[in-house]
């Protein structure tokens, strides 16, 4: 678990600074972070990278779109 949070947190450089796992499953995992510019939390969807193939830019923007209203 460390080894994914280590990785995201470096590719998301100081912009974002992750605080925790809010839920994992065998798709995804999400995590809480905190975007440091506009001082807010926001989250982090990482889809597992084998099932990331099967999985449409147009539904992951859908999905994003519709999780932002909630």
């Amino acid at each position: 678990m460390g080894d994914l949070r280590d990785q995201l947190q470096q590719t998301l450089g100081g912009g974002y600074t992750l605080e925790r796992e809010l839920a994992g499953g065998g798709m995804s995992r999400v995590f809480v972070a905190r975007d440091e510019a506009l001082g807010r939390e926001i989250v982090v969807k990482v889809i597992a990278p084998d099932l990331a193939e099967g999985v449409s830019a147009g539904r992951f923007v859908r999905e994003v779109r519709l999780a932002a209203r909630l």
